[in-house]
């Protein structure tokens, strides 16, 4: 086949191919660039093809389906006969509606422009007339491309070809010159997103084979990978118009009436097929998460020997029932002689603290669940302690165990840390269990203040609250619409919350409003323990709510407004927080999906490395616990509690590894002893 043949047979392909996708391959290639901007985390080439990815193909859906209604009207007004005059008079009426559809975004977006405070509808509208704007006058360049084609007809097939390319080359062209402007070389950039060191080491969180530039790609290795995820998308884009076009022509064949309609129809069912793909995917995920979550480590065989621990010879909770995370929970509290080695007390002088767990499938109910650990803690001894912390666990079930050992080491083992279990999954993926773990505290904290109460007031022990990521989140919004009185309702005396998700209510009604909700001012948020320290001394006297949350942590400042609304957090450059970049702008849904792989990435942790970035609080964890709790500690004390915090993640993590590495080694032989037919009792005689 020669070249002519090529590009005639090209231009037949073109000539076949619906506006709707032109028009939506145009838009989704020119968003392409914008997934290149800093986020507050730092991508490498797979989390960056995945965001621009995702965008660009929501780009599409979105673009394709509105658009195709466009064209189907158009049909419907004029006809579609098949002849140049009949496809003019349609392209004529798509391009008219195309400019009433960029008029009417104009208008919305004018109508509906930013204003302080305002609610999320008004900016939806807004951003809705921005987009409609958009699609508007990519439809009408589309339909003016189209309309030049069918002037030139078959004769000039080449034109054809170049006049629908120029549409996906301009989109391009416009993503290359984003992706440029981004990735331009920037020392300020380039020192945000330096690894980060650990304060008290001085070592780094990069791996020892990592280089010591920050992971940004070069501008041509973003280019080419702009281009690739373009071309995908074209590829994507041709195999959704195929799957439509003949959905389209199944509509026509059975009900010719609706032939008008059938594009419309047709990408309407390409995409719902690709959604509930995407759904099954997710169903799929979350199921392996639970399957995952409620796998016990080979490290911890056998139930703990501690009778202070759920678990454990004075447990009345089944220690099978305790999920992943719990099992870690309760082997990992510290013994007398480990708190006295450190803190330097006489070991008579140390307490064995408690540690109480309820796994999700350690009872059937959250008022069962609850019945179980008010016993647990009866059994276990955790009134007779000086101090009850109630640990919020993430929604793996995960409790923090440089705050719980720090509390452990600072009171002398007299302590006791309580959890209820509310889900097994990483707490991305259990936002459908934050109803179930507010109540779970709700329930906890009441049971917790009517028994505390029956406790003489000189004897009875201080609750604190402890909660981190999902379950900051779930403790504070058991005290929703009661501000700070809620903790002191509740018989808390102190709160410490780490990493408080955006979409906590309780912390959004304290931020938009303190005065209401905390008139004492004894609430603070800080980004580390020298951002309390800072503050004038009549300040800190009152503080006893604390939040600590990074200025660049995304599971802070992720919500699903983010698609519509700009947030405080990317407004003008010197109101930015540190750690957010000054090139980052606000585009909808773009800055959505960033925020969305930032959050993935939040936490990467070395063992025994503790940083002060991203969702990784434990570099100021100890200082932040012992001030949120007044407890007294000098300094040569705490620096012994930090190296011995460090040194226990970094033993207990090769334990861990080893254990796993001998387990699979062990499945990896017996699978080969079976594949022979023997056994391993054989094999060892």
């Amino acid at each position: 086949m020669d070249g002519s043949a090529v590009v005639r047979k090209l231009g037949q392909v073109i000539a076949g191919s619906d506006p709707a996708e032109r028009t939506a391959a145009l838009v989704s290639a020119a968003s392409t660039g914008t997934t290149f901007m800093p986020g507050l985390i730092a991508r490498d080439g797979a989390d960056q093809a995945l965001a621009t990815g995702l965008v660009a193909a929501t780009e599409y859906g979105l673009v394709v389906t509105s658009q195709s209604l466009s064209v189907a009207i158009a049909r419907h007004l004029v006809g579609d006969d098949g002849t140049e005059q009949a496809t003019a008079r349609r392209l004529a009426v798509q391009a008219v509606a195309g400019l009433a559809l960029a008029s009417a975004g104009a208008v919305a977006e004018r109508v509906a422009s930013p204003r302080p405070g305002e609610p999320l509808r008004r900016a939806m509208v807004r951003t809705v007339g921005r987009r409609t704007l958009r699609v508007g006058l990519s439809g009408v360049a589309v339909s003016a491309l189209a309309s030049a084609e069918a002037v030139v007809g078959g004769r000039h097939a080449w034109l054809r070809v170049a006049s629908a390319s120029a549409g996906l080359v301009a989109g391009t062209a416009l993503a290359a010159w984003q992706i440029r402007r981004f990735r331009a070389d920037d020392p300020v950039e380039a020192a945000r997103l330096a690894p980060p060191s650990d304060p008290l080491t001085g070592r780094s969180s990069a791996a020892p084979d990592a280089p010591t530039t920050p992971p940004v790609p070069p501008l041509a290795r973003s280019l080419a990978l702009g281009a690739a995820v373009n071309l995908g998308l074209q590829g994507f884009a041709a195999l959704e118009g195929v799957f439509a076009r003949s959905v389209g022509a199944g509509v026509r064949h059975v009900a010719p009436r609706a032939g008008r309609a059938s594009g419309a129809v047709g990408h309407a069912v390409a995409l719902g097929a690709i959604g509930a793909g995407v759904a099954a995917g997710v169903e799929y995920a979350l199921r392996s998460a639970d399957a995952g979550g409620a796998a016990i480590d080979a490290a911890y065989t056998s139930p703990p020997d501690a009778a202070t621990v759920s678990g454990g010879p004075g447990s009345g909770v089944p220690w099978t029932t305790l999920s992943r995370e719990g099992v870690r929970f309760v082997n990992m509290a510290l013994t007398t002689d480990e708190i006295a080695d450190v803190t330097g007390v006489p070991p008579e002088q140390v307490t064995t603290p408690v540690r109480a767990f309820v796994g999700l499938a350690s009872a059937s109910s959250v008022d069962a669940r609850v019945d179980l650990v008010m016993s647990e803690l009866e059994r276990l001894g955790a009134f007779e302690r000086s101090v009850i912390c109630v640990a919020s666990p993430t929604g793996s079930g995960y409790v923090n165990y440089v705050a719980a050992e720090t509390l452990e080491y600072l009171t002398r083992g007299d302590c006791a840390t309580v959890a209820l279990q509310y889900s097994l999954r990483p707490s991305f993926l259990s936002l459908d269990r934050v109803a179930m773990g507010r109540e779970q505290n709700r329930a906890l904290l009441h049971a917790l203040t009517w028994r505390l109460r029956g406790i003489p007031e000189e004897s009875r022990p201080r609750l604190v609250g402890f909660g981190e990521s999902l379950g900051a989140h779930t403790l504070q919004d058991a005290f929703l619409h009661e501000g700070v009185s809620g903790l002191h309702r509740a018989g808390m005396d102190r709160a410490l919350f780490v990493g408080t998700p955006a979409g906590s209510s309780w912390a959004r009604q304290w931020r938009s409003d303190p005065d209401r909700v905390d008139p004492d001012g004894e609430a603070v948020e800080i980004a580390s323990w020298a951002d309390w320290a800072a503050q004038d001394e009549d300040h800190r006297r009152r503080q006893r709510v604390f939040l600590l949350s990074h200025h660049e942590d995304p599971i802070t400042k992720f919500d699903g407004a983010l698609a519509v609304q700009q947030p405080d957090w990317l407004g003008p450059l010197d109101t930015r927080p540190p750690g957010v970049s000054r090139l980052a702008a606000w585009y909808p849904l773009v800055s959505f999906v960033l925020t969305l792989v930032d959050v993935t990435n939040a936490l990467s942790t070395v063992p025994g490395v503790f940083v002060a970035h991203g969702h990784d609080y434990r570099s100021d964890l100890a200082r932040v616990v012992a001030t949120a709790y007044g407890l007294d500690v000098g300094d040569d004390e705490l620096r012994r509690v930090e190296e011995a915090l460090r040194a226990r993640e970094l033993s207990w993590a090769e334990r861990r590894l080893v254990a796993e590495q001998l387990h699979r080694a062990q499945e990896a032989v017996q699978r080969q002893l079976d594949r022979w037919g023997s056994s391993a009792e054989r094999a060892g005689a």
